[in-house]
């Protein structure tokens, strides 16, 4: 599967640089070699809802592809997939429950390689703060909440999660909303909170906040803000303008496992996991060939520049005896 993108780095933004850069259909068998039984979080609204029972059904295909009943669609969720490891969600879509703040504080956790830290922790939220704006305070507070998260997982010593996704807050399609969503899910503050967010994951623009550089410390941040999800949605692809179908969401969430594991297994022959992904460093071999073959363009034009030279002295030496005789 080929993606196409139009700007960031290696698809942390999503797709990065990497125009055109391979994805991976990940396997169940696949999963296991990257995820090592550690444990996945979703926390967040009905659309991250949807892309947490997609994830959890890639993993292990017995897992179902949404709540039993109405009645639990607002509810918590964990699974124990057949590859080991749990999968979680937790319902909050305004991201402000206590339990939230708790997964972004680390004391816990006593080192980056402490198993018990979640290898992917995805949130989403945003669309709960417009549609019930008279209650939420709306944009405003939104934007606050997200902030006070993302300065919260800068602070920590050992990061929340080996990667923390931060969706983008899903584009809507007005004609299809109901009459009350098309009042309060306006796309202009949509796109406003997405321009913030992406600040706010990435400060420096370009995809340049994920190198982290403060307070002493310094290495990747390990948030990462997909954008390309919205580019993903179609009006087709949606009855009620909100939620999309499954075919997009399973696709969405097989981005996720390119973003988490791409970079995490062998590199090796295929390389048929390019998107996210640093390339494998070459052997000496490798470099020593790469400097022969550079070196040599250099080398053959000074060559090709001295005969040249000496031909066209020769030359010269020839015409002149034959003028004097």
């Amino acid at each position: 599967m080929y993606l196409k993108s139009t700007n960031l780095v290696p698809l942390t933004d999503l797709i990065g640089n990497h125009s055109g850069c391979m994805l991976y259909t990940y396997t169940p068998q696949d999963s296991a070699k990257c995820l090592n039984t550690r444990s996945i979080v979703f926390v967040g609204d009905s659309v991250t809802r949807k892309l947490f029972f997609q994830f959890a059904n890639i993993l292990d295909a017995k897992l179902p592809l949404a709540p039993p009943n109405d009645n639990q669609k607002h509810s918590d969720h964990t699974f124990h997939s057949s590859i080991g490891g749990d999968i979680t969600f937790f319902w909050d879509p305004f991201l402000n429950h206590s339990r939230t703040t708790d997964l972004l504080t680390t004391a816990s956790y006593d080192t980056p390689i402490d198993l018990n830290r979640p290898a992917l922790l995805v949130l989403g939220s945003g669309l709960w703060y417009l549609h019930y704006a008279n209650e939420s305070d709306g944009v405003s507070a939104w934007q606050a909440n997200i902030a006070r998260h993302v300065s919260t997982i800068k602070q920590q010593s050992v990061w929340p999660a080996d990667l923390i996704v931060m969706l983008p807050v899903e584009r809507v399609f007005p004609l299809k909303l109901t009459p009350e969503r098309t009042i309060t899910m306006r796309p202009s503050d949509i796109d406003a909170m997405n321009t913030d967010l992406y600040h706010r994951v990435y400060p420096g623009g370009n995809g340049l906040g994920r190198t982290l550089s403060e307070g002493g410390r310094s290495g990747r941040m390990p948030i990462v803000l997909p954008k390309v999800f919205n580019e993903m949605l179609d009006a087709s692809q949606t009855e009620d303008g909100l939620h999309y179908n499954d075919k997009v969401i399973r696709a969405q969430a097989n981005i996720l496992l390119n973003l988490r594991c791409n970079d995490a297994l062998p590199k090796k022959y295929p390389l048929n996991k390019t998107c996210c992904s640093r390339y494998p460093t070459p052997s000496l071999i490798h470099v020593f060939v790469l400097l022969l073959v550079l070196a040599w363009g250099p080398y053959s034009w000074i060559r090709m520049r001295k005969s040249g030279m000496g031909l066209a002295l020769s030359w010269t030496k020839r015409h002149l005896k034959s003028r004097s005789c």
